[in-house]
């Protein structure tokens, strides 16, 4: 569902200029700025605001996404102007719309990246999953670092509801464009930033070859790898090298969590270290 359609609208666009933006609140500015004729607000099932959507003097509608975000009190001041219109909705809903007006808006500013589809691996990451934690059928599991999306294919097939997110948009356009990532459940964010673009824990993160990792990059990965272990309740990483692997480790465990590493013989390069939380 697109959010034109929840708004009941014939079309809207969104003042953030990318999905990463949804949460700062300067943003409110984009909308309180220049002057509105009419308002429509958007809330969740538990009643708070997620889409504050104004008309100008041209009759275009444009509105600005609370979601992840606090409103601020002039953004709740500008629109007690309007005779408005309340819709509800319920969050996930909400959510999966705004990633997909994003995700096309990626789709269409950015250049795809290369393919690195490898039937080998898609099966490797397939028994994998099986072997260590299950299907976890029908609940929401983050593809952490998605790149063109593989692992959420997978995932996805064993009846996962996955949830990617990357920083490398040339990647999830790749993605998008293979059809191994849905629109609806992508962001491009920063992955130190999960958390803030979550409602609640899923039940798994995965991140599928982290890496590479190096001394210069290290503490960047660790706060990933953090940020993935707080925003689920259990976590699975690969890498291809074994030094890689037992970093991952000791990251996981510092977050409270208990690890262990084992080598995979289903492929010599991609996934061949394996650290997973029971």
């Amino acid at each position: 569902m697109k959010i034109s359609q929840i708004l009941e609208l014939e079309d809207i666009s969104l003042a953030e200029p990318v999905f990463s933006d949804l949460i700062y609140q300067e943003m409110d500015e984009l909308i309180t700025g220049s002057p509105g004729m009419a308002g429509k607000i958007l809330v969740d099932e538990d009643d708070n605001p997620a889409v504050f959507a104004k008309k100008d003097e041209s009759g275009v509608w444009t509105g600005c996404v609370t979601l992840f975000r606090e409103p601020t009190l002039a953004l709740i001041d500008f629109f007690e102007q309007f005779d408005l219109e309340i819709y509800q909705e319920d969050n996930e809903t909400i959510s999966d719309a705004v990633k997909e007006h994003y995700s096309h808006r990626l789709s269409d500013l950015t250049l795809p990246g290369a393919d690195d589809l490898n039937p080998v691996r898609v099966k490797g990451i397939d028994n994998l999953l099986l072997k260590t934690v299950g299907t976890e059928k029908g609940t929401t599991c983050l593809d952490c670092c998605c790149g063109t999306g593989v692992g959420f294919m997978v995932m996805e097939s064993l009846g996962m509801r996955p949830l990617a997110y990357d920083n490398d948009e040339s990647l999830i356009s790749r993605g998008f464009l293979s059809g191994r990532l849905k629109p609806s459940r992508t962001m491009w964010i920063d992955g130190r930033m999960i958390n803030r673009f979550i409602k609640n824990k899923a039940s798994l993160a995965c991140g599928f070859m982290v890496g590479e990792i190096h001394s210069f990059n290290a503490p960047i990965w660790q706060e990933i790898i953090s940020a993935a272990c707080m925003a689920s309740e259990r976590v699975l990483f690969t890498t291809g090298t074994e030094p890689e692997i037992k970093q991952v480790r000791t990251w996981v465990n510092d977050t409270g969590k208990k690890a262990d590493i084992f080598e995979s013989d289903a492929d010599p390069i991609y996934d061949r270290w394996v650290c997973y939380t029971e």
